[in-house]
C-alpha cells in the first residue's frame, strides 16, 4: 500500500513538472520565473551616437577624455559593446586621436561575429564600414596622386637644373669668346696705332 502511494505520489509530481515543462515550451512564462532584462536595441545605438555627437561637439580636451574613458572601457572590458564604441569614436573625423585604419579592424572584428550584435548594432557598424573603406581608398588615392605629382616635380625640377646647367655653360663660353674677341681687336688697335706712328 505504501509502494502504490509512494508511485502515484511520483507520478503525480512527474506530470506536474512535465505539465510545467509543456507550458515552458509553447511559451508560457511561469509567474515565478525571472526574466533577463531586455535591451532596447533604439537606445543602445542612441547612446552610441550621442557620444558621438558629443566628442564632434567638444572641444581639444573633452574630445580627449571621451576618446581616454571608451579606450579605458574598450582595454578593460572588450566586450562587443564597448569595442563597437572605441571604434565608432575612433572613426570620426576632425579630432587628434582620428584612426580609421583601427576603427575598421575593430568594426570588422564586430562584424565578425554578428550573433553579439543588436540588430540596428549590425546595421550602424556596417554603414560604418562602408563609410571607414571608401574614405580609407580615398587617402590612398590622394598617397598615390602625391607620390606620382612628387615623382613628376622632380623630374621637372631635375630637367630646369639641366637646363640651367646648359645656360651657365653656353653664358661661360660666349663670355670666353667675348673676352678673346675684345683681347683681338685690342690687340689689333694697338697695332694699328703703333703703325700709325710709325709710317
Amino acid at each position: 500500500m505504501r509502494h502504490d502511494a509512494l508511485i502515484s505520489a511520483l507520478l503525480a509530481c512527474a506530470l506536474a513538472a512535465g505539465c510545467t515543462s509543456v507550458d515552458d515550451w509553447a511559451g508560457k512564462k511561469r509567474a515565478d520565473s525571472e526574466q533577463a532584462p531586455a535591451i532596447d536595441d533604439g537606445q543602445m545605438v542612441a547612446d552610441y551616437l550621442a557620444t558621438l555627437d558629443r566628442l564632434g561637439r567638444s572641444g581639444a580636451a573633452e574630445q580627449a577624455e571621451i576618446l581616454e574613458a571608451t579606450r579605458t572601457a574598450y582595454l578593460g572590458d572588450p566586450s562587443t559593446r564597448n569595442r563597437l564604441r572605441y571604434a565608432f569614436v575612433l572613426a570620426v573625423p576632425g579630432h587628434g586621436a582620428t584612426d580609421s585604419v583601427g576603427a575598421r579592424r575593430l568594426l570588422g572584428e564586430s562584424l565578425a561575429t554578428p550573433e553579439t550584435l543588436l540588430e540596428s548594432e549590425r546595421t550602424l557598424a556596417a554603414l560604418m564600414v562602408r563609410e571607414l573603406d571608401v574614405r580609407l581608398a580615398l587617402a590612398q588615392e590622394i598617397a598615390n596622386l602625391r607620390e606620382h605629382t612628387t615623382a613628376e616635380e622632380r623630374d621637372s625640377v631635375a630637367s630646369l637644373n639641366r637646363r640651367l646647367q646648359q645656360e651657365t655653360a653656353e653664358k661661360d663660353r660666349l663670355r670666353h669668346e667675348l673676352e678673346e674677341a675684345r683681347k683681338k681687336l685690342e690687340a689689333i688697335a694697338t697695332l694699328e696705332g703703333s703703325d700709325r706712328r710709325n709710317p
